[in-house]
């Protein structure tokens, strides 16, 4: 385990300025700045220090600035200085509006934090493939996706230092019912629904990352498949601006990451090929097709999560980290044994 000094206290800054603007508005940077870096790979440059760094470091990586915009909020309702009496649950409201330094300090110490935690989880064994060739010659695939699972881990720290309902909130409900007038997104929380954003928003992600890959892969020297599935989740991130707009906006970024993902891992086996010049289009038709089942799970995990912790809950518990974390973790041991 690595710690960096200067990002650790660098992630200070970046936890309380997610605070100051709000977790979810920290988190709609994240999806603009990528997609500049993304461009940047598009263009034959490499872009890796700003992604590592800006994108999703000590400035706005979501375990760190969403995560501390979250924090900041849980405590500033438990302090009964949230504008309007809001709950710990809200991540839009700029905390900057309350005026107190210990809220945004709150936000501060939970980015270092989540880059601490991170770091630890990176840290950990990963899963490995017995043929490199159809990983683009990678062993090692990673265990999980360790932000989405520092967001998780923290979150719930947080509901047990803030909150007061629990962590499965299920005083006067069923673990699955969503309590009367409770919601976390209200226009998409029925299971149809839910599913069927899975899987139009995880067939439009998988098909964009696909061809991106294909597109710009020499031109890139092979790197653009490491960022490129994650194209529709930065677009679905910078839609949250609508949401926030009050717009019914769907949030969709669990579905469309876990999306890109399968395809991006399960594509290179069905072709036998890690060369995507070489993927003929039946491959790529029934990677895109699994990459949109993989959206109907990742949604399906998301709204079970609201509904079990977040919906009934006092402090933000992230759905879509919730469905990202234990998607990733399902898609990458699926792959250590067909590949």
């Amino acid at each position: 385990m690595e710690i960096d000094l200067l990002w650790l206290i660098a992630s200070f800054g970046g936890g309380a300025f997610g605070a100051a603007i709000g977790g979810q508005t920290a988190f709609i940077f994240t999806g603009l700045l990528f997609l500049v870096g993304l461009g940047s790979y598009m263009g034959g440059a490499d872009a890796g220090g700003f992604m590592g760094s800006v994108v999703f470091g000590p400035v706005f990586g979501p375990h760190i600035a969403f995560l501390g915009g979250a924090a900041a909020a849980a405590y500033g309702a438990k302090r009964g200085v949230m504008a309007g009496g809001a709950n710990g649950r809200d991540i839009v409201t700029p905390l900057a509006g309350i005026g107190r330094s210990d809220v945004l300090a709150v936000g501060g110490v939970f980015g270092m934090l989540g880059y601490l935690l991170n770091q630890a989880f990176a840290a950990l064994p990963t899963f490995s493939v017995s043929n490199p060739d159809l990983q683009f010659g990678n062993e090692a695939i990673g265990w999980t996706d360790t932000v989405a699972f520092t967001i998780i881990v923290l979150s719930i720290v947080i509901r047990f230092m803030f909150g007061s309902t629990g962590l499965f909130s299920t005083r006067d409900h069923p673990l699955l019912a969503v309590g009367e007038g409770k919601h976390w997104v209200e226009h998409q929380e029925g299971w149809g629904i839910t599913a069927m954003h899975g899987f139009t928003s995880g067939l439009m992600s998988a098909f964009a990352t696909l061809v991106v890959i294909i597109g710009f892969f020499d031109v890139s020297g092979g790197t653009i498949q490491n960022h490129a599935f994650l194209i529709g989740w930065a677009i679905s991130a910078v839609t949250l601006v609508f949401l926030s707009a009050g717009m019914k906006t769907p949030v969709t970024h669990h579905m469309t990451i876990l999306a890109s993902l399968a395809a991006t891992k399960f594509v290179p086996v069905l072709a036998g090929t890690s060369v995507p010049s070489e993927w003929d289009t039946t491959s790529l038709a029934i990677a895109a097709l699994i990459g949109a089942v993989f959206g109907i799970i990742g949604g399906l995990l998301g709204e079970a999560l609201s509904r079990m912790t977040n919906a009934n809950g006092d402090t933000h518990i992230d759905p879509p980290a919730f469905a990202i974390w234990v998607g990733t973790t399902i898609i990458f041991a699926i792959t250590a044994v067909v590949a």
